[in-house]
């Protein structure tokens, strides 16, 4: 516990150091916090707030509270974040778990301001709390919160031995709980939080709402659910151990090579990961994702989500999809090559286990012609449904089952110069991408500079109000106007949604007949798709739920 003592001591003199600086204080039940007065808006910055700590002597488990501070931090400085190796070489630090918090300087009332708090995506490898300004959102007045958590490795080992799971996810939770702790001395209303996330923030977000009531009044899915079949990974034994080889150790224990890895610098046992493909495999999909916690009645997943109700009783909630989600994982169609030589019954294979189902959804998408150029729209359509259309379609009747207060759907299909992953790859398939709705309701640095085109600002001004007022009222339209018409909820018999394309429109049953053929497959062979055990979908159908 040395090197842990060594960090506090640090963040103690540092804190102890900004007393003499000027800046907005605030008094929190951790202690006093000063933070800064941005320079790209009206709104103050608390940036760096540690929320826990990583035991640096067993960083592969669960984080613990942060102490109060005994003199004031200083909230000034930007930048921390986790292990991650998006790129080369792999960066970040181990005590990592930061949150920030964002609030206007021009109050439109006196009264406690919604609080947003957002969890980052990046497949549960990459990404960090400061990626992404929320400076659009600000303009609303509401509070908004990004937070930091364990990544990869460290974050999602996933052996067979009890606690050495989902240390990301747990994360989040003691982050949920400061923010719940310490808000009302930012001005926020504790008992008006909404907590939104992004593709695996999202899935994140739908984990922890499988596991705890009372997480929060409301939530934001955006591209993201529990029901995405891939996003769960199986006990890994070999991941801890190969690693553990790869630096030196001898054996063929898992306990002892995490032991080994814990002594390890945490960057080069990053490294070592990502040379064996247990991050990421050779194709680039993620390896390292949250597993099923069936060894502790504590744990965030107890049982795949498939058979968990989720604890959503009297919440409010969003959730949507790009209409072209997987854009990003094709070429653009004048990549003759890759299409004509694609194999659309190889892909399939990954998502079904029996021929005969593979035939089944072949024939729905494309019939019996062969993969080429001017599919590319098929196939995009088929890859978006299976992995998130689909997926946010079965998450709706779960939260209606569950008695959620309300769920309003959505669908972004507008194509501007803010698209983010669009943009940011080059693609030019019509439709919108998956994250493409991220450069609408935030500013990304990779915009910097760029003028806004005026039909991008309408895009920008109706969505930041939608979903601040969703978490301002639980309701995204609760005056409607000409540019922004009723949003109105699902029940168990209307699916109405909001397409939010150009014009933003309300519309009914998204994609209404591919939706109702995977309807039909799943209730036929839903116990046949990858990522649920025998019989596990055919259980949860049969039970009712």
């Amino acid at each position: 516990m040395k090197s842990l003592m060594l960090v506090l001591l640090i963040i103690k003199y540092v804190a102890g150091s900004a007393v003499s600086r000027e800046g907005p204080l605030v008094s929190t039940p951790k202690g006093q916090i000063r933070g800064v007065r941005a320079e790209d808006g009206d709104y103050d910055g608390y940036y760096g707030i540690p929320y826990a700590l990583v035991d640096e002597d067993n960083p592969f488990g669960p984080s613990t509270p942060y102490p109060d501070f005994e003199d004031i931090f200083d909230a000034d400085t930007d930048g921390v974040h986790c292990i991650q190796a998006s790129n080369s070489p792999v960066t970040g630090v181990i005590q990592c778990l930061q949150l920030n918090v964002y609030v206007p300087n021009s109050p439109q009332s006196n009264e406690p301001k919604a609080v947003m708090v957002f969890i980052h995506g990046g497949a549960f490898l990459v990404g960090h709390k400061s990626e992404l300004s929320p400076r659009f959102l600000l303009k609303q007045d509401v509070i908004i919160v990004s937070i930091n958590y364990r990544l990869g490795l460290h974050g999602f080992l996933c052996s067979s031995r009890p606690g050495f799971k989902n240390a990301g996810l747990k994360d989040q939770v003691l982050a949920f709980q400061w923010v719940k702790d310490n808000i009302a001395a930012f001005g926020g209303d504790a008992d008006k939080v909404t907590i939104f996330g992004m593709s695996a923030g999202a899935m994140s977000l739908d984990y922890h709402l499988h596991a705890t009531e009372n997480l929060a009044q409301r939530a934001i899915l955006m591209s993201g659910t529990a029901m995405t079949t891939w996003t769960l990974a199986e006990e890994n034994d070999y991941m801890p151990i190969d690693i553990a080889i790869e630096l030196g150790f001898s054996g063929d224990d898992v306990i002892e090579a995490i032991e080994f890895l814990s002594r390890v610098d945490p960057v080069e046992a990053v490294e070592a990961a990502n040379r064996l493909h247990y991050l990421a495999d050779e194709e680039g999909y993620p390896v390292a994702m949250p597993c099923v916690e069936r060894d502790s009645d504590s744990g965030i997943l107890t049982d795949y989500p498939v058979n968990l109700q989720p604890k959503v009783k009297g919440m409010d909630i969003m959730i949507g999809t790009a209409n072209k989600e997987v854009m990003f994982m094709y070429p653009n169609a004048d990549n003759l090559h890759f299409y004509r030589t694609y194999s659309f019954n190889r892909e399939l294979m990954y998502e079904f286990h029996e021929a005969h189902d593979v035939d089944i959804v072949r024939q729905f998408y494309i019939g019996d012609e062969q993969p080429n150029e001017s599919l590319q729209d098929a196939i995009l359509d088929y890859a978006s449904d299976v992995s998130f259309v689909h997926s946010a379609e079965r998450t709706v009747d779960k939260y209606l089952n569950a008695e959620a207060n309300s769920v309003y759907k959505y669908l972004f299909s507008y194509e501007g110069e803010r698209n983010f992953v669009k943009v940011l790859f080059g693609l030019t398939a019509s439709g919108a991408c998956h994250a493409d709705d991220l450069g609408y309701v935030f500013d990304p640095p990779e915009f910097a500079g760029m003028p806004v085109t005026e039909t991008d600002q309408r895009v920008i001004d109706a969505m930041t109000k939608m979903w601040t007022d969703f978490a301002k009222y639980g309701n995204p339209t609760p005056q409607p106007t000409d540019s922004i018409p009723e949003w109105r909820p699902v029940d168990e018999v209307q699916r109405p949604y909001m397409n939010i394309g150009n014009p933003i429109r309300a519309e009914s049953r998204v994609f209404s007949d591919r939706m109702a053929f995977w309807d039909l497959y799943y209730e036929l062979h839903g116990d046949k798709v990858r990522g649920y055990g025998s019989g596990e979908y055919r259980q949860f159908v049969e039970g009712g739920h």
